[in-house]
C-alpha cells in the first residue's frame, strides 16, 4: 500500500499544472485522480512505454513523458521505392536509332532544348534507357553548331560519368563548340583545357582533330598555339594537306595587324611542300587581304626574304647578291636592273623544259646582245625570251630554240605577285608601306594576275571569290563594271549578296545614283533567266539587306518615305539597323523633320534600339549645341535653329521614356534561348514530330502452302 502511494505522488508531480491546481482536500477529486492514475500506471508498465532516465533519445525528464513517433522513411527512400515500383513497360521503350531519329527531327527545326530533353527527360527518367555515345555525339554536335559551349561540355562530362568512351567525333564537336562560342575568351579556355586533357590521358588525335584544333586556337586569337600544333604534326610525320593550310589561313585572319604577313608565309610553305591550293585557299587569302594588314615595310621585306630563300639558289654569290638587293630595297636606293655578262636569266616553266632545251640542237647568241635587249624590255623578231636557256656558265653562250612552245605573253605587272611560284623581284625598284586594300591586293597580283594564278592550278572561281574581290578593286564604276564583265565571261551567276555589297560600296563613296542603278542590273539578270516554272528559284529577289544598303543613299525624308512604302508593299519589316542608317543621314544633313520621322517609326514599330542608334542621336545633339554656340560667339541670330533644337530636346526626353532605353540596352545572354521553350510564332509552323512505329512480336502460325485453283 505504501508503494502505491509513493507512485501516486510521483505521478501527480509529473502531471500538468492544471491537475496540480485542483484541491487535494476534496475526497471526490482524489478518488477520481487515483483511479485515472492507476490506469496510467498500468499502461506505463508495458515495455514500450517505459522512459529511462539515461535514454539517449530523451532530452531531460522535467517536461514529462513525450511519445516520439519515429519515421523510418526519408525522401531518398521514398524516391527509391517509387523508382522500383514504377517500372516502364517494355513497349514504351524505343531503340537507340529511334531516339536518335526523334532528336534529329527537333534539330532540323533548330529546337535545341527539346532535343536535349529527349535525352535528359524521356530516355533517362521516363523510359530509363541507357544512352550510347551516338546520342551524345549528336547533341554535342548540335550545341557546337549554335555555339552552346557550356552545354556541350556538360554533356561530355555526363558521357564520361556513364562510362561511355568518347570518340574522335566527340572531340571534334567539342572543339567546334569553342570555335562558335559567343565568348572567345571562354572558348579559348575550354579549348586549352580539352587539349591538355587529351595530352594527360594520352589520347592520340587524328587528322581531323588536329585540323579542328588549329581552327579553334586560330579563331580564338591564339596564333602561336596553332603553329605549335602544325609543328607537332610534322614531328609525328603526319602528311599536311591543303585543308590544314586552309585552317592556318583562318588563324591568320584573326591577327588584324600582321595577319597578311603570316598568310603569305603559310602560302609559301604550302608551295614548298608541293601542296596544290584549292578554291578555299584563294578565297581565304582574299579575306585575309581585306581584313588584315601586312605590317611595316620591314615586315614586307622579311616576307620577300623568305620567298627568295625558298627559291632555288645555285651559288653563294647569288645569295650574297640577293642580300645586297634587300638592303638596297630597304634603304630605298634604286635597283640596278642591268644584267651583267656573268649573270644568267632562265625563263622556263619547269625543270623538265630546261633539260629538253639543253639537249636540242640550237643556235648560239652572244649574251651581251640579249642582256641589252632584255634590259630595254624588247626582243628581236628572230629570238623570243621564252626560247632562252643557259647551256654552260663557263662559256659565255646562250642557246635558243626557234618556235619552241610558244605561249601568250604575260601581262605587265606593276608589282610582283607574291602568290606565284616564281616571284620576279628583280623588277622592283623600291618598297613603301602598304596600307589600303587596293595596295594589299596589288602585292598578290591584282584582279587579273589573281585570276590567272587560279587558272594555273585549274581552279575556277565562284561567286564568293568575286564577292570578296569587290571591296579590293579600285573604287570606281569602271572597275566594278569590268569585274561584272569578267563574271559574265566566266559564266558565273551573280547573287543578291554580291549586288548588296555593290550597293553598299557605291553608297560609301557617295555615288548614290549608281547605287540605285544596281536595281536595274538585278532586273536584267532576272529577265535573262528563261521563263520556266522550275526557274523561279533562280530569280534574284530583293531582300531586307538590299533595302538596308539603299537606306545609306536616302539623304532626304521623301526618299526614305518612298523606300519604306516600297518595303510595306513587298511585306518586308523594317529593322533598327536600317533606321539607324536613315538617322545617320538625317543627322549629317541637320534635318530635324527627318530625325523626328525616324524616331516616330521606332516608336510605332516597337523596335528595340541599339547602341549605334543612340550614338547617332547623341552626335546630332552635340552638333546642334556646337552650332548654336558658334552662332552666339559670332553674334549671329539663329532663332529657327534654337526653336528646332528646343523642340528636339522635349521630344527626345519623352521618346527616351517611351522606348525604355535602359531595358533595351541590357546585355542579353546568348545561351538563354536554349534553356527556354521555343516561343510560339504568329504564323503557323508546319512542324510535327513523327513518333517511330513500335514493333511487337506477333505469334506466327505455320500455314502450309496451298496452291490456288482457278
Amino acid at each position: 500500500m505504501a508503494f502505491r502511494c509513493l507512485n501516486l505522488l510521483r505521478n501527480l508531480k509529473n502531471n500538468s499544472s492544471t491537475l496540480l491546481r485542483q484541491s487535494l482536500l476534496s475526497t471526490t477529486t482524489i478518488t477520481n485522480i487515483t483511479q485515472q492514475k492507476i490506469q496510467n500506471i498500468k499502461e506505463h508498465k508495458t515495455e514500450n512505454n517505459i522512459t529511462y532516465l539515461e535514454d539517449p533519445d530523451t532530452f531531460g525528464t522535467l517536461s514529462g513523458q513525450k511519445v516520439i513517433k519515429e519515421s523510418l522513411e526519408d525522401e531518398g527512400d521514398i524516391q527509391e521505392e517509387k523508382y522500383l515500383q514504377e517500372q516502364p513497360l517494355k513497349s514504351q521503350k524505343l531503340t537507340i536509332k529511334q531516339y536518335a531519329d526523334i532528336i534529329k527531327q527537333y534539330l532540323q527545326h533548330k529546337r535545341i532544348k527539346e532535343a536535349i530533353d529527349v535525352l535528359e527527360t524521356r530516355m533517362l527518367k521516363e523510359d530509363r534507357v541507357k544512352p550510347e555515345n551516338y546520342i551524345y555525339n549528336i547533341l554535342i554536335g548540335a550545341c557546337a553548331e549554335v555555339g552552346y559551349t557550356k552545354k556541350a561540355f556538360q554533356l561530355y562530362n555526363d558521357m564520361k560519368r556513364r562510362a561511355l568512351r568518347p570518340t574522335g567525333d566527340t572531340y571534334t564537336c567539342l572543339f567546334e563548340s569553342c570555335i562558335n562560342s559567343p565568348y572567345p575568351t571562354y572558348g579559348l579556355k575550354m579549348a586549352t583545357h580539352l587539349r591538355n586533357l587529351m595530352i594527360e590521358k594520352n589520347i592520340e588525335p587524328n587528322l581531323t582533330n588536329y585540323n579542328v584544333m588549329i581552327k579553334a586556337f586560330g579563331r580564338c586569337a591564339d596564333l602561336q598555339t596553332a603553329f605549335k600544333i602544325v609543328d607537332e604534326m610534322i614531328s609525328k610525320k603526319i602528311k599536311i594537306r591543303s585543308h590544314t593550310f586552309n585552317h592556318l589561313l583562318q588563324a591568320c585572319i584573326t591577327d588584324k595587324n600582321h595577319g597578311l604577313k603570316y598568310a603569305l608565309i603559310v602560302w609559301r610553305k604550302m608551295l614548298n611542300m608541293k601542296e596544290k591550293p584549292n578554291l578555299y585557299s584563294f578565297n581565304l587569302m582574299l579575306r585575309c587581304v581585306k581584313d588584315c594588314n601586312v605590317g611595316t615595310k620591314e615586315d614586307l621585306l622579311e616576307v620577300i626574304g623568305i620567298i627568295q630563300a625558298s627559291l632555288p639558289i645555285r651559288s653563294v654569290e647569288n645569295l650574297k647578291e640577293l642580300e645586297g638587293q634587300q638592303q638596297r630595297l630597304l634603304s630605298g636606293a634604286p635597283n640596278d636592273r642591268k644584267m651583267t655578262e656573268d649573270q644568267s636569266f632562265v625563263y622556263s616553266s619547269s625543270d623538265s623544259e630546261r633539260n629538253i632545251i639543253t639537249e636540242a640542237n640550237v643556235k648560239h647568241v652572244k649574251p651581251t646582245d640579249f642582256s641589252k635587249s632584255h634590259s630595254d624590255g624588247k626582243c628581236s623578231s628572230t629570238t623570243d625570251p621564252t626560247d632562252l636557256a643557259v647551256v654552260n656558265q663557263d662559256q659565255n653562250t646562250l642557246e635558243v630554240i626557234e618556235n619552241y612552245k610558244k605561249t601568250t605573253p604575260l601581262p605587265k605587272r606593276y608589282a610582283p605577285n607574291l602568290l606565284s611560284r616564281v616571284v620576279q623581284i628583280d623588277q622592283v625598284l623600291a618598297f613603301q608601306d602598304v596600307s589600303t586594300s587596293q595596295e594589299k591586293f596589288a602585292i598578290i597580283g591584282g584582279q587579273e594576275d589573281f585570276l590567272n594564278e587560279m587558272e594555273v592550278y585549274s581552279i575556277k572561281p565562284d561567286i564568293k571569290t568575286f564577292t570578296q574581290m569587290l571591296p579590293l578593286i579600285e573604287n570606281s564604276t569602271e572597275a566594278e563594271n569590268k569585274l561584272i564583265d569578267t563574271m559574265k565571261t566566266l559564266k558565273i551567276k551573280r547573287d543578291i549578296d554580291f549586288y548588296n555589297m555593290l550597293i553598299k560600296k557605291r553608297c560609301l563613296r557617295k555615288d548614290y545614283d549608281s547605287a540605285f542603278m544596281v536595281r536595274n542590273l538585278i532586273e536584267e539578270d532576272n529577265s535573262s533567266v528563261r521563263k520556266h516554272p522550275f526557274n523561279k528559284k533562280h530569280k534574284l529577289k530583293i531582300d531586307v539587306m538590299t533595302y538596308g544598303a539603299l537606306a545609306l543613299a536616302c539623304t532626304t525624308r521623301e526618299m526614305a518615305d518612298k523606300l519604306l512604302n516600297e518595303m510595306k508593299e513587298k511585306q518586308l519589316k523594317v529593322n533598327i539597323e536600317m533606321l539607324g542608317a536613315l538617322l545617320k543621314n538625317a543627322a549629317i544633313n541637320m534635318q530635324f523633320g527627318y530625325v523626328f520621322y525616324v524616331m516616330d517609326i521606332v516608336k510605332q514599330e516597337k523596335l528595340k534600339v541599339n547602341t549605334a542608334f543612340l550614338r547617332h542621336l547623341e552626335t546630332f545633339n552635340d552638333r546642334c549645341i556646337r552650332s548654336i554656340e558658334k552662332n552666339e560667339k559670332e553674334k549671329r541670330d539663329s532663332p529657327v535653329l534654337k526653336a528646332a533644337y528646343n523642340r528636339f530636346s522635349d521630344i527626345y526626353n519623352n521618346w527616351i521614356k517611351d522606348v525604355n532605353v535602359e531595358e533595351a540596352l541590357k546585355p542579353e545572354n546568348p545561351w538563354k534561348q536554349f534553356t527556354e521553350p521555343h516561343p510560339a510564332t504568329v504564323q503557323r509552323e508546319n512542324f510535327q514530330i513523327v513518333e517511330p512505329k513500335r514493333f511487337y512480336k506477333k505469334k506466327r502460325h505455320y500455314k502450309p502452302y496451298t496452291p490456288r485453283l482457278k
